[in-house]
């Protein structure tokens, strides 16, 4: 049996700050409270640290909902913890823990002996398919390799024979009760730790080592802390147990009787007696099938022992013919050794002959490469007189051309010489009628052409004033286009400046909204770092003063148990 001393919560529902409730003497301790102050929660938070894993028995919705979930001033918790200080009641000694340790020990010893009927059927398979399949060169088979999984060594017997040879095959690991309530002396303080984060993961600690939820149901069963929890009752609970179905108020009350770790024990080794009967039925028959297989067996043995005898002698046979190619190989070496000497003296002849026929060939080569080089500038001045015929041949054709095209031009022009002869004829009169009336426009051309060179003086010096004029207006059109080209992308620019800015702009505005926020925040954490730094100095007196009582309870404690072993 275990007392209750101490109960520490954090972050628990509605204890969003570091809860102490300290349980004194041998008594009754009621906790008084206006409604909706957090009574139910102290309960509660005694069933979530034994283990309770209904989010419905702990009135909410998922595990989740015990973490405090914030307030208009306060930010909602990461994690929840409940620390539960207990103490082994040296008052009162259960008799039954003997029996429950003979119980262990038994359970415990058949676990030891127990062995996984699967590994040894999957070896005897192995084992047979590799007889039937065959052996290696001398005569042995491949060894299994041992995987990294836990193995036991088991006599089994030889194939082909009676004898018995170790063999290794995987055992299954079982479960073994730790009886941690029988570990702690009495007097002796034990403390239980739960944690639940908001990512969901959980953990459990038994004075302050990580530990896991069986291990917590193990340490209290029997105590009423385990299981239903009859030791808990809220409002309403005693009418569930009167209308619940027989078999719960058969598991409550063997729960208040302290069977129910007899209970467990009892499952754990009937869960036992069937795995090892079904065992036994599986060994009858790989029995019975290894009664069909002996035959094929033993044939497969003497089929064997022949292979081992003919490979001897193969092996016998093998060395003698080796002997023998080994003196016709000697005798080999010798003559191919004389034939090597002269071999080589005919290479030295031979290489001496080519060296000079190499010389021979390099001279040859020098003088085919003059020659060719020769040829090369014949075929460079025969392609030359070949262009210069091609090209007189063309003139000659274009000399004739042009030849006939002449005489036929002569004649046509005899004709028209004729005919000019005939209107020279008419034009002398018409001259002599010109002349006279040229006499007459002489003295108006003198006065013309005078005008005309006055006015082409002017015309030549409007054409340099217009193309002086007209440079200036290209080199004007030149700069008005470049001019007008970087207007256009000093207005891009513009236009991405403008851009720029009103984006600054909007992020100025963000960045001064962030800074004011930024402030409140540090103002508020400064303020709550006071408060802090006030809490932690008085927890911090707080824990001095419980470590002095600590030492104070240690030291009554020694002198205790020194009076407990002198009695």
């Amino acid at each position: 049996m275990f007392k209750l001393q101490r109960l520490e919560i954090t972050g628990f529902k509605s204890f969003a700050d570091y809860t102490e409730i300290v349980f004194t003497g041998s008594g009754i301790t009621a906790v008084v409270g206006p409604n909706g102050c957090g009574k139910s929660n102290v309960s509660d938070a005694i069933a979530w640290v034994l283990g309770e894993q209904r989010a419905k028995s702990l009135r909410g919705g998922e595990m989740k909902d015990v973490v405090f979930a914030g307030t208009k001033n306060r930010k909602p918790g990461g994690m929840a913890e409940v620390v539960l200080h207990l103490v082994r009641d040296d008052s009162s000694f259960d008799i039954d823990e003997n029996e429950l340790e003979d119980i262990d020990e038994a359970l415990s010893e058949i676990d030891e002996h127990a062995v996984d009927v699967e590994a040894i059927e999957a070896v005897e398979e192995v084992g047979s398919d590799q007889m039937a399949v065959g052996h290696h060169e001398n005569g042995f088979q491949t060894d299994f390799v041992e995987s990294e999984s836990e193995v036991e060594t088991v006599l089994a017997a030889q194939v082909g024979s009676i004898q018995t040879i170790p063999t290794k095959v995987k055992t299954k690991r079982h479960w073994r009760p730790r009886s941690f309530a029988l570990d702690f002396a009495p007097g002796e303080a034990v403390s239980v730790t739960r944690r639940l984060y908001l990512s969901g993961e959980s953990e459990y600690q038994l004075n302050g080592k990580m530990c896991r939820l069986r291990d917590i149901t193990d340490l209290f069963a029997g105590t009423g802390l385990s299981g239903a929890h009859y030791a808990i009752i809220e409002q309403g609970r005693i009418g569930q147990i009167l209308s619940a179905k027989p078999a719960d108020r058969r598991g409550l009350i063997e729960e208040a009787a302290g069977i129910s770790k007899f209970r467990s024990r009892q499952r754990a080794a009937e869960s036992r007696l069937d795995s090892a009967k079904t065992n036994l039925g599986r060994i009858s028959d790989i029995v019975s099938e290894i009664d069909k297989q002996v035959n094929s067996l033993r044939r497969q043995a003497a089929k064997t022992r022949r292979f081992k005898i003919l490979q001897e002698e193969f092996r016998t046979l093998l060395r003698q013919v080796y002997a023998a190619e080994g003196k016709f190989l000697s005798d080999l070496a010798g003559k191919l050794e004389l034939e090597l000497r002269c071999a080589a003296a005919r290479e030295t002849e031979m290489s001496a002959e080519v060296t000079a026929k190499e010389e021979d060939a390099r001279a040859a080569t020098q003088r085919a490469r003059e020659a060719e080089e020769n040829l090369a500038e014949l075929r460079k001045i025969h392609a030359g007189n070949v262009l210069e015929r091609d090209r007189a041949e063309r003139e000659h054709l274009y000399k004739s051309d042009q030849i006939v095209t002449l005489n036929n031009r002569a004649e046509t022009l005899r004709g028209e010489i004729a005919q000019s002869e005939s209107r020279l004829n008419v034009l002398t009169a018409e001259i002599d009628r010109l002349l006279a009336d040229g006499e007459a426009h002489a003295a108006e051309h003198v006065k013309a052409e005078a005008e005309l060179r006055h006015s082409e003086e002017k015309y030549a010096r409007a054409a340099e004033s217009l193309a002086a004029i007209e440079s200036t207006i290209e080199s004007l059109r030149a700069s008005l286009m470049q001019h007008t080209g970087a207007a256009e992308r000093f207005d891009e620019i513009g236009r991405q400046i403008e851009r720029n800015l009103e984006r600054l702009s909007s992020r100025l505005a963000g960045l001064e909204k962030e800074n004011l926020r930024g402030r409140e925040t540090l103002i508020a954490n400064q303020k709550q770092s006071a408060v802090l730094v006030e809490t932690l100095k008085a927890e911090e007196s707080k824990l001095a003063g419980l470590n002095l009582e600590k030492k104070e309870l240690l030291a009554q404690t020694a002198d205790a148990r020194n009076r407990l072993r002198a009695a």
